[in-house]
């Protein structure tokens, strides 16, 4: 894939189009060509799902603008289901944006500390553990 074919592919998805129907052009790659180059280049992997998340703000300007013009009850149905299609596939492409739930990183320390005020205190701890594990159960009261 070249590099004039790449600008060409990125333009048209960054427009909002499909890329299976992109690459149903005889001047571009197909489709498996495509997913190969992007599994070999993590760069042009980037760069397809950039303009993926571009295209659907591109989508979404064109439901915008075709809500202004009346249409007609049959019309109605059939954008009902092609906008419901565009919105679910915003909430999947650019789910930070679009997405239901917010995605939030939590980051823990997950760490335990255990420490004595003073070094001989664990000859002591030491002590209490040996005692701990030779003690039977049931000499133990209760």
């Amino acid at each position: 894939m070249d590099t004039k074919q790449t600008n060409e592919i990125i333009k048209r998805l960054e427009l909002g189009e499909p890329l299976s129907k992109i690459t149903k052009d005889k001047k571009l790659p197909d489709v498996s060509t495509v997913y190969k180059h992007c599994r070999d280049s993590k760069d042009l992997h980037d760069k397809i799902m950039q303009a993926r998340q571009t295209g659907v703000w591109t989508l979404l300007d064109k439901i915008a603008e075709d809500m202004e013009v009346p249409k007609t009850p049959q019309e109605t149905h059939f954008l009902r289901e092609k906008y419901s299609h565009i919105r679910w596939l915003a909430s999947k492409l650019a789910a930070k944006t679009f997405g239901d739930k917010i995605q939030q990183d939590v980051k823990q320390d997950t760490r335990i500390t255990v420490s004595w005020g003073n070094p001989n205190d664990m000859v002591e701890a030491k002590k209490i553990v040996e005692e701990v594990q030779t003690t039977s159960v049931p000499s133990l009261p209760g």
